[in-house]
């Protein structure tokens, strides 16, 4: 892989360019949506499956990966090649292409030779090994006076992307991300440029990790959806190693690594929650896990599988396919280190059939050396769901009675309070906020809830805190499979608690009139947060991105990243929902993402790069 590589076109787009000019492939991908796809989708969606309309947002090469890789890949994996163009090209009117970076987004002259390690100012999902979404002022660059100055500086945009689900990660004067499909690039910060690109097996939707590898070479670790760990030299973009780590076939990379002591942490989620809704699928056999791999080598060193064993038949569904048990408790985010008392935490999704476990909808502690357990915490006990539970029709291997779908999402956030003491703190997505006890195998100090909680409700993604407070983005949409706060209305929007106590010291919900003439759009927040001292940044799935006073909430700058822009090399690039992974500060710029088509919302390719002081780059 050189550092100018560039995703090669297959033959598929040939293919494409010739059916485009025969009505007969558009009339078999109509065929193809109605007989697989129509049950689901239409006639106008539902808040986990977008209609039409929507679906027409998103680019043909979107929807193919998504057919082929992604949360589609059981209603895809008997379509040909073919047939999933076809599908992509009725949808959105559009020819597949599969589009690379530009040879105008690269830089003229790479000119990066090697970089130390200790230049590194932002990695991982939480940019910390406590998963704080803290940046001291020595490594944000940015004080709270600067904010309100903030311009666009650049925006890069990856060909035909629908959904930005990395955060860079920043190491002197570069950034480096991940794309939708695979593509792995260094970007200059002056002027957001390519120096070089990489390319994976497969979707990448962690953060990108770095530090020192083998053979003392600068290097920068990641893992694709189909959980192939890469060590890659930061320098070139060469590949150095990599490493298969889930072994079940519906194991899923969905979390970002984390790097401690020569070691790579990497959790493994599962795919069987949307593989379910097929009524032919034996549900469920995978499980949930955590490996520890050598950083140098890429070989495995310990593997923890969250339900140990393997699930027994627990009888048939309606159609007659054999079911299994227990299964489930993903980890889709990144672990949290701790050092200090030699332990790793993680949180885990539900079960995805019955019987359910105790290491479900769970904060768990992991020996660093062994991988063993150390303690747990269960937030919501029998907690049994997956998709085929959302659907009209086919919902055989829905469990009975179904569970509320509360996953803890995001990485457990490791927090020193005012008083010294260390505490965890993990938001879940039945909007219950824990603070746990560390020196006490996990005891609860307190816990306040700040959402109604669903499918898609409570905290997602990941909070933030400076020390003082803890910062939650509450998502609270409508999809609440089972109400577990009937006394509760949905409660969308940004909270700080106090640390001590848990109690809500304000709050600020996204203005409705933000999302007006917006298909897709809720007043919401879903994205992972990060503050520096006195401002906590927050996205919302209005596409907006909001700078908050951390004293009372008050919006001190905000930008509307659903507003055109300029791009590097001129890629064609939308902004959208801004979801997933939290906004990064680092070298003095802002950085973030902007496009989540998943659930029904705005669609978007863009990494967008805030500075101080006059425009600069390509963006305006």
């Amino acid at each position: 892989m050189t550092p100018r590589s560039m995703i090669v076109l297959t033959a598929a787009v040939a293919l494409a360019s010739l059916l485009a000019c025969n009505p007969a492939p558009a009339q078999e991908g109509e065929r193809l949506f109605e007989e697989r796809c129509a049950s689901c989708h239409t006639p106008a969606g539902t808040e986990r499956a977008a209609g039409p309309g929507l679906l027409g947002q998103l680019s043909p090469r979107a929807i193919v990966a998504a057919l082929e890789d992604g949360v589609m890949r059981v209603e895809g994996s008997d379509l040909t090649t073919e047939q999933r163009i076809q599908v992509a090209e009725y949808l959105t009117r559009r020819s597949y292409v599969a589009e690379a970076i530009p040879e105008a987004a690269l830089c003229a002259d790479p000119g990066w030779t090697g970089l130390d390690p200790a230049a590194v100012s932002w990695m991982g999902f939480a940019g910390n090994l406590a998963g704080t979404g803290y940046q001291p002022p020595e490594r944000a660059g940015l004080a709270a006076s600067d904010v309100p100055d903030l311009q666009l500086k650049w925006a890069f945009a990856f060909p035909g992307g629908s959904n930005m689900r990395t955060s860079p990660a920043v190491a002197g004067d570069a950034a480096l991300v991940a794309g939708p499909f695979g593509e792995v690039v260094a970007l200059d910060m002056a002027t957001g440029c390519a120096r070089w690109s990489f390319e994976a097996d497969a979707a990448i939707r962690g953060a990108i990790v770095l530090g020192e590898g083998p053979e003392g070479r600068s290097t920068a670790w990641f893992v694709d959806s189909r959980t192939n760990a890469y060590a890659v030299d930061l320098a070139s973009g060469s590949l150095l190693w990599k490493q298969k780590v889930g072994w079940h076939a519906a194991a899923y990379g969905t979390g970002s690594p984390a790097l401690y002591d020569g070691r790579l942490f990497v959790p493994v989620s599962s795919l069987e929650v949307a593989v379910a809704g097929d009524p032919r699928y034996e549900c469920c056999t995978s499980s949930g896990a955590v490996a520890a791999l050598d950083a140098a080598t890429g070989e495995v060193l310990w593997y923890h599988r969250v339900i140990p064993g393997f699930p027994e038949e627990t009888g048939k569904n309606g159609i007659g396919t054999t079911n299994w048990g227990p299964s489930g408790a993903a980890v889709w985010s990144s672990p949290t280190v701790d050092p200090e008392r030699g332990l790793l935490y993680a949180g885990t999704g539900e079960n995805l059939t019955h019987p359910t476990t105790e290491t479900s909808d769970a904060i768990l502690a992991f020996d660093l050396e062994t991988g063993d357990l150390a303690w747990s915490f269960q937030g919501t006990a029998d907690d049994a769901f997956n998709m085929a539970c959302t659907q009209a029709a086919y919902r055989e291997n829905c469990p009975d009675p179904p569970g509320p779908d509360l996953d803890f999402g995001m990485a457990p956030m490791l927090v020193t309070r005012a008083d010294g003491k260390e505490i965890l703190v993990a938001g879940q997505k039945s909007g219950v906020v824990w603070a746990l006890d560390p020196d006490d195998d996990g005891a609860v100090l307190w816990s306040a809830t700040v959402g109604k909680g669903g499918a898609l409700g409570g905290i997602h993604w990941g909070m933030a805190s400076d020390g003082r407070y803890a910062y939650a983005p509450v998502s609270d949409r409508a999809a609440v499979i089972v109400d577990v706060h009937p006394e509760r209305e949905l409660s969308p929007g940004l909270y700080a608690l106090d640390l001590m106590t848990g109690e809500v010291v304000w709050e600020s919900v996204p203005p409705a009139e933000a999302c007006e003439g917006k298909r897709g759009c809720y007043s919401s927040n879903s994205a992972g947060a990060a503050v520096i001292d006195g401002v906590v940044f927050a996205g919302g799935l209005d596409g907006v991105i909001r700078a908050h006073s951390t004293m009372d909430g008050t919006v001190i700058w905000e930008f509307d990243t659903t507003r055109p822009v300029e791009t590097v090399g001129g890629v064609p690039g939308r902004g959208g929902a801004i979801d997933g992974p939290g906004p990064v500060v680092a070298g003095g710029m802002l950085f973030v993402n902007s496009g989540y088509g998943t659930f029904g919302q705005m669609p978007g390719n863009l990494l967008l790069a805030f500075g101080v002081g006059d425009p600069g780059g390509t963006g305006n």
